[in-house]
């Protein structure tokens, strides 16, 4: 008889009653009534109220090992566990009806596509590749500095005084500049000026040479190489963006899958204590259960019912969180597809911090802070030398009231002069040579720490996969007691040698052993991504990386 059948049960009910009357005209009433209950009992208890699904667990044909070389070293091209064997999850088992689905197309995702999603449409993803082509445009704006400038020139206006009469004076030239890493710079200008009825025109050249301040490549190049310096730190922030979004998109799809499952469990845990509710009504009715025993059914039922509407609202959260991170419209209807099966890990801790300390990019990052603050304090260093430039000229010219003529260049003069204007103290110059020294001891500081800190992220993942791995066997077998439990609680209570408190009791472990191992190998599954991150082999890196 299945459970839920109201009629049924009525019927089953009055039958028992008329059973009952007749049993206490009997010398064994008792006795009879007895075997009437259990039989009544046995027939309104579902068959399969006491059933548990499977245990989650390795395939057959999975690997029971991954190598050092497995873990480590090929990157991630696609997310393994979609071939044959996987225990998958079917999507929308339960989270939409059929007419719901038909109406409104749902967007089904592997894992797979969720993380390429990812990476192509996260929006912090977004944010660190305009913060990379903005580094990228930095570049350029630096090196424009050694660009050939020209620079058109013109003046047109009026002269006068007390002494002089009024005049007009019109000019227009062009001054050609281009500077050299070595601080060189290089100037020409012709130029054609009228003042009142007199032309006058010139081609001045310049040279300037600095021989303390300004000379020298380091020096000149000091805006170019920070310029490229922030590019690196650009492209190594949207490597590590990237590697943590696949950790995230994970870790979203296992939630989702995770919730996805407590709802199942909860789901068969509400209809198992539905069954013991109408059973300890049944008995009670006949004086072989107690009122606490059918307060106890029924507060554990309504507890039960309360951890699905829980678990139903975390799934909803799950599948918010995965829109956001995949950058999805928050309305739009989306469901995931996972494996739950997983390969052990194995690999030496001593192997893995050598990988991580030749792969992770956190230590790429501070070797190069570590350089270019030491290239800025010999920059801030040559900053407190003086101003000094050797000044080379030489500019043709010629002057006439006839404008042809003014154009044959006939005149010239020349110059070599030194130039110097410096503040003698020098002490802006001086106390930021010292705070450069500062930076660069921080900058040692700050790569001896980053290095220790990948190795404490090695052996911290390494721990929560040793910890998950013996978590899931403790899960299994803990699994197995409570069937057990559950099982002989069963016999007990259908045969009226017990209440329901061990039944109700085993039915709570049993459905808390299992949403623990569901919690466990999802905490597993992602750790093994975590895993990759830490030694920095998640993602493939880009050549110069």
């Amino acid at each position: 008889m299945a459970l839920g059948r109201g009629s049924d049960i009525s019927r089953g009910v009055k039958g028992l009653s008329s059973s009952l009357i007749a049993a206490t005209r009997c010398r064994r009433g008792c006795t009879l009534a007895a075997l009437c209950v259990l039989f009544v009992l046995g027939m309104i208890l579902p068959a399969g109220a006491f059933t548990t699904p499977a245990e989650i667990q390795q395939p057959d044909n999975a690997p029971p090992q991954t190598d050092a070389t497995q873990a480590g070293g090929p990157p991630l091209s696609s997310p393994p566990g979609e071939g044959p064997g996987s225990i998958q999850e079917e999507p929308g088992s339960h989270a939409r009806s059929q007419d719901t689905a038909a109406a409104d197309p749902v967007l089904v995702l592997t894992l797979e596509d969720a993380i390429n999603r990812a990476l192509e449409a996260n929006r912090s993803i977004l944010d660190a590749r305009d913060r990379l082509e903005s580094a990228r445009l930095s570049i350029v704006s630096a090196e424009s500095e050694f660009e050939l400038k020209l620079f058109p020139d013109a003046v047109a206006g009026v002269t006068g005084g007390d002494d002089e009469d009024d005049g007009e004076l019109l000019g227009a030239g062009i001054s050609i500049e281009k500077k050299l890493p070595i601080g060189t710079v290089l100037a020409v200008r012709p130029n054609v000026e009228r003042d009142d009825d007199v032309y006058r025109s010139s081609v001045d050249s310049f040279l300037i040479q600095p021989l303390l301040r300004g000379a020298g490549r380091e020096f000149n190049l000091a805006l170019v190489r920070e310029s490229e310096f922030g590019e690196r730190s650009s492209e190594r922030s949207l490597y590590l963006t990237r590697a943590g979004t696949v950790i995230s998109t994970v870790g979203a799809v296992y939630s989702v899958i995770g919730q996805r499952e407590f709802v199942r469990l909860n789901l068969e845990s509400v209809s198992r204590l539905k069954g013991h509710a109408q059973a300890a009504r049944v008995k009670e009715k006949f004086g072989l259960a107690t009122p606490i025993d059918v307060y106890r059914a029924e507060i554990q039922m309504k507890q039960s019912e309360d951890s699905l509407a829980t678990a139903q609202e975390a799934y909803q959260d799950a599948l918010d969180n995965l829109r956001l991170i995949l950058a999805l419209p928050i309305e739009e209807d989306i469901d995931v597809s996972a494996p739950l099966d997983y390969s052990i890990v194995r690999m030496k801790e001593e192997e893995a911090i050598e990988i991580a300390l030749r792969n992770r990019v956190e230590l790429k990052q501070a070797w190069d802070t570590v350089m270019n603050v030491e290239r800025r304090s010999r920059v801030a260093k040559h900053g407190i030398l003086p101003e000094l430039n050797v000044v080379l000229s030489f500019s043709p010219f010629q002057e006439s009231a006839v404008f042809e003529e003014s154009l044959q260049l006939d005149k010239y003069f020349w110059g070599i002069n030194l130039t110097s204007t410096t503040d003698l103290a020098r002490t802006a110059e001086r106390a930021a040579y010292e705070q450069s020294l500062i930076e660069v001891q921080a900058a040692y500081r700050d790569m001896v720490l980053t290095r220790d800190e990948v190795v404490r992220d090695v052996k911290s993942s390494l721990r929560t996969l040793i910890k998950a791995e013996q978590r899931i066997e403790i899960q299994k077998q803990q699994i197995k007691q409570s069937e057990g439990k559950l099982k002989l609680a069963q016999v007990k209570f259908k045969h009226g040698m017990a209440n329901n408190f061990d039944l109700i009791e085993a039915e709570e472990e049993l459905r808390r052993a299992q949403t623990n191992l569901v919690s466990v190998v999802i905490d597993y599954i992602v750790g093994t991504y975590a895993f990759r991150e830490s030694i920095g082999t998640l993602l493939e890196q880009p050549a110069g990386l």
